[in-house]
């Protein structure tokens, strides 16, 4: 090969791998670019929205109770919050049980039935470090009454904004404070699962019951328990049932 060919042939090489190597720049350069100032943006909007909607759901969620979480417990108010349902046939007939849990004999039996469980309400109550009275037992049921950390009850009903008293929703024919005491008694409820939430005597087998009238009551003095017509709804609508640390 002569001497000019093979300057020829270097010069053409020399250009080739220049070209070559500018579009290897072009190629990986260019887009890595791109993708970087683009990657962020993609990436930081949906972490932005992804933070915000959980907590908002849970903020929901840990502050009112439904159906499927009937029991709710609010620990920075003080207060145990269950979702019932109305039962209509107490606003013309007495009953001792004003909360009860559908899982428990005495569910049919309550003016609000619950689908909470009564030993979940006894817990929740003890981890707001409330004390229970469990003086009321089978032995001194009629005798006693119920001691215990006292509770504010108040309902809201569905579709009504205003929160009532217990004095407003259940008529004590007696005229009567009510006064609702954590009475306790776990290992009765555990064994007897009667599901009494709150009654309105001392009782020895509610979770919190009314320190004003003892067991018996009802008998005795022929003091009756209804549901006030004025202020409850229609059966089954749903209530909200707040329990507030006094």
């Amino acid at each position: 090969m002569s001497t000019e060919k093979w300057k020829d042939m270097k010069r053409k090489l020399l250009i080739s791998a220049l070209f070559g190597a500018t579009l290897m720049l072009a190629a990986c350069g260019a887009p890595a670019t791109t993708e970087q100032s683009a990657e962020p943006t993609t990436q930081a909007e949906p972490t932005a929205q992804t933070q915000e909607k959980p907590d908002s759901n849970a903020s929901a969620d840990a502050s009112v109770p439904t159906k499927e979480q009937p029991l709710v417990v609010d620990k920075a108010n003080k207060t145990i919050k269950i979702y019932a349902l109305v039962n209509e046939k107490f606003k013309d007939e007495s009953t001792m049980h004003m909360v009860a849990s559908s899982h428990g004999s005495q569910g049919k039996n309550a003016m609000f039935i619950s689908e909470a469980d009564a030993l979940d309400f006894h817990d929740a109550l003890e981890s707001l470090g409330l004390k229970a009275g469990n003086n009321v037992t089978g032995d001194t049921a009629g005798k006693v009454q119920v001691e215990g950390d006292a509770l504010d009850v108040q309902f809201q009903f569905d579709g009504n904004d205003k929160s009532y008293t217990v004095s407003e929703v259940v008529d004590d024919s007696s005229k009567q404070d009510i006064d609702m005491r954590f009475g306790g008694n776990y290992d009765t409820q555990k064994e007897l699962k009667t599901g009494c939430i709150s009654c309105m005597m001392s009782c020895p087998a509610g979770i919190s019951s009314n320190h004003t009238h003892m067991l018996g009551a009802d008998e005795k003095d022929g003091i009756s328990f209804t549901l006030n017509k004025d202020t409850v709804p229609a059966d089954k609508t749903p209530v909200i049932i707040s329990f507030i640390v006094k």
